[in-house]
């Protein structure tokens, strides 16, 4: 601009004008990259936002199969301990029957022992 001094009125208003186009021309160049920047970040917040959303499907779907997991799990653990109950309660009576077979084993004992007492004594019989 300091070199328009010496200009007449016309040719400094040219130059200035030549001056306002080449401004328009980059101010429209500066505004074309402003818009590709913002459609670049669109672009992007719409893949972050499909990654976080697939994220969070995943983990979704991952703590629904571990819940599942876990629900197995427990099933099977109430049958064993269905099971182990079952178990526990043929060997109660198991265990009577032991207890009752050892009473008999110690009735047949106390016989045998009198049996044999009574031999001793010159008993040959018992009735």
């Amino acid at each position: 601009m300091t070199g328009m001094t010496g200009m007449g009125f016309e040719d400094r208003v040219t130059a200035l004008e030549l001056d306002m186009q080449s401004m328009k021309i980059i101010i429209g160049m500066v505004d074309n990259k402003v818009e590709r920047v913002r459609v670049d970040v669109r672009q992007a917040q719409a893949a972050n936002t499909r990654m976080i959303q697939a994220v969070h499907d995943d983990m979704t779907a991952f703590r629904q199969e571990v819940s599942a997991r876990f629900d197995s799990v427990d099933a099977r653990f109430e049958a064993v301990d269905s099971s182990l109950t079952h178990i526990d309660a043929r060997l109660d009576r198991v265990d009577s029957r032991f207890d009752r077979m050892d009473s008999r084993i110690d009735e047949v004992i106390s016989l045998i022992r009198g049996m044999a007492d009574g031999r001793a004594q010159g008993v040959t019989s018992v009735n």
